[in-house]
C-alpha cells in the first residue's frame, strides 16, 4: 500500500507585523513636554492651553517681573477681561483657603497634642507679634506667601496699599492675593490705603516690608 503525504496549509499564518519606527529625539521629547504640562495643569486645576499660556507669559517680558507669583495669580494678572479675571481670583482663593484650612487645623492639632502629652506644662506660644502692619504695592509678588506666613503664626496682619489710591485696585489686589473675605470681615486681616507711614515709618523700604510694635509702643521690622 502506498503512503500518500498530506501537505496541510496553515489557515492562520501568522500576520506579517509592520516594523515601528522608533520616535526620533524631538517627537520623545515633545510628548515628555506635554505630559508634563498636562500633569501641571491638573495641579492647579488648569487645562493644558491655560498652563501653555502661563509659560509662555514667564518666558516674556512680563514673565520677568512675576517670577515668585502663582501661575494662578499670572493668570489673572494678564487676564483679557473681566470674567476671566474673576475666575482665576476665585480659583486662587480656593487655593489658599485649603492652605490655610490646613494651617489652622494643624495648630489645633498641635495644641491639643501639647495637652495631650504635656497636660502640666504651659504651650509654648510663637514670637510672632499679634499685630503686623504690611506695606505692599500692586507689583508685590511675594505678598500672598508673606501675608498667609504671618497667618499661620496667629498673627492679624494690617495691609497698607501703597502707590495707588484705589479702593477698586486694592480689591482687586486682595483678591489675587488669596485674602478672603470673612478674615476681612473678622479684622483678621485689614485692608487700607497708606496714610504716609511708610514714609515716615517704614523709610520707604521696599515692599513687601513688615512693621510691628513692641510692648513699649516702638516701630520696628520684623519677619515671619
Amino acid at each position: 500500500m502506498s503512503v500518500v503525504w498530506i501537505h496541510t496549509v496553515n489557515a492562520n499564518p501568522l500576520a506579517v507585523k509592520t516594523p515601528q519606527v522608533p520616535l526620533s529625539s524631538n517627537e520623545q521629547i515633545n510628548n515628555v513636554v506635554k505630559l508634563n504640562q498636562s500633569e501641571q495643569a491638573k495641579r492647579f486645576g488648569l487645562s493644558v492651553d491655560e498652563w501653555q499660556r502661563y509659560e509662555a507669559i514667564m518666558q516674556s517680558s512680563l514673565g520677568w517681573e512675576m517670577q515668585k507669583s502663582h501661575p494662578i495669580a499670572v493668570l489673572g494678572r494678564t487676564a483679557n477681561t473681566r470674567a476671566e479675571r474673576e475666575k482665576y481670583a476665585e480659583l486662587l482663593v480656593k487655593h489658599e483657603y485649603q492652605l490655610a484650612e490646613g494651617l489652622l487645623a494643624f495648630n489645633n492639632a498641635r495644641t491639643q497634642a501639647w495637652k495631650h502629652l504635656y497636660p502640666n506644662l504651659p504651650i509654648i506660644k510663637s514670637n510672632a507679634p499679634e499685630r503686623v502692619a504690611l506695606y505692599a504695592s500692586p507689583s508685590c509678588q511675594d505678598c500672598g506667601a508673606l501675608i498667609q506666613q504671618w497667618r499661620s503664626k496667629g498673627s492679624k496682619v494690617d495691609i497698607y496699599f501703597v502707590g495707588k489710591n484705589s479702593d477698586s485696585a486694592l480689591r482687586r489686589w486682595a483678591m489675587e492675593m488669596g485674602i478672603r473675605q470673612r478674615d476681612v470681615e473678622s479684622k483678621e486681616i485689614t485692608l487700607n490705603h497708606d496714610d504716609g507711614s511708610w514714609l515716615t515709618i517704614a523709610g520707604a523700604k521696599p515692599t513687601p516690608v513688615s512693621m510691628a510694635k513692641n510692648k513699649a509702643g516702638i516701630w520696628s521690622f520684623v519677619t515671619p
